[in-house]
This record gives C-alpha cells, sequence and structure tokens, in this order.
C-alpha cells in the first residue's frame, strides 16, 4: 500500500464521509470505535435516540423562562462525549498515548410537555458542530491524525442508548491510499 497527495480539489478531499455505531447501554457505555485512515477534520457528532435516557440535567438547551441566557427546565437525558486517542511519541519510539475530550454535548430532544419541561424521546435527534477557534466563526471543524481512536462514550445515565453519526472530511492535501 502506498500513499499519495493528489490535487486539492480531488474528490477525496471534497466529499464528507460518515462513521455510524450504536452505543452500549449503561454508565460508561461507547460506540463502536474508528481508527482514522487519513488526517481528517471532524465536522459534527449527530445523536439519534433508540432508548431515552433517564438522568436529569438543567440546561439552556430550550432557553429559560425568558428564553436567552437562562437556565433551562430540567429534562430528562444523558450526556455523551467524544473521546480521542492519539500517540504522542516520535516515530520508532516507544507508544505514549494520551487522550482528549471533546464535550460534554447534552442529548435531549426538545419536546415540551406539562408545566414547560422537556423529555427526550426515542427517535429524537440532535446535532452538535465539532469546532476549534479556527476557521469561520470557529467552525473549522476538529483536526485529527492518521491513526487517531475516535469513539463516543455514555455519561453517568444507566438505560440510554444512542445511535451516533461523526461526519468527517480527509483534510487538504493529506496523503490517501493510492
Amino acid at each position: 500500500m502506498s500513499f499519495k497527495s493528489m490535487a486539492y480539489d480531488n474528490p477525496a478531499y471534497i466529499a464528507r464521509g460518515t462513521f455510524n455505531s450504536i452505543m452500549t447501554a449503561g454508565s460508561g457505555g461507547v460506540s463502536g470505535k474508528f481508527v482514522a485512515f487519513a488526517n481528517l477534520l471532524l465536522f459534527s457528532l449527530t445523536t439519534f435516540t433508540t432508548v431515552a435516557g433517564t438522568s436529569t440535567y438543567t440546561t439552556g438547551l430550550l432557553g429559560g423562562p425568558s428564553g436567552v441566557g437562562t437556565a433551562g427546565p430540567a429534562v430528562a437525558a444523558t450526556q455523551l462525549s467524544l473521546i480521542r486517542i492519539t500517540n504522542t511519541a516520535s516515530t520508532g519510539a516507544t507508544v505514549a498515548l494520551s487522550t482528549t475530550t471533546i464535550g460534554p454535548f447534552t442529548v435531549a430532544g426538545s419536546f415540551l410537555g406539562a408545566g414547560g419541561t422537556a423529555t427526550n424521546q426515542i427517535g429524537a435527534s440532535n446535532v452538535f458542530a465539532l469546532n476549534t477557534s479556527s476557521g469561520t466563526a470557529g467552525f473549522g471543524g476538529v483536526a485529527i491524525n492518521a491513526g487517531d481512536q475516535i469513539f463516543v462514550v455514555n455519561g453517568t445515565d444507566a438505560t440510554a442508548v444512542e445511535l451516533v453519526t461523526i461526519d468527517y472530511q480527509v483534510q487538504p492535501l493529506a496523503a490517501v491510499t493510492a
């Protein structure tokens, strides 16, 4: 197998890809793991609830009584984090792994119930932008290296199960398999 860089407008750099996985239930449940095949930019994490969580979080997700700048109602939800494992060692040196956590993200549908509280429901979908401080308005994606491992982990909710999708694109001029 060989690697090469291609023209900036090659379809390998323009097309978006997705990694899809279902999480295991329970506190600390994980999605499948994805190993980056090239230098990538991660753009979003999308969740689809298959089993609703029962944990309660107070969040500004739905706005508050005034709609802006106040904590929203308590929601039955779960929290997820994107985990990145990378090798920080120099080429040829002993492997030295480092972990980065992106998030947490509160997963809750915007289904309003009695009294203005919200409850996550089966079939609810959420999209979270993954970004850095670079790029237009801070939405430049999260850069990861070839060989990095990515997965999503559930917070402390005992019942929640989410289908997760990570939207990615090969970084411009990154080496890809030929």
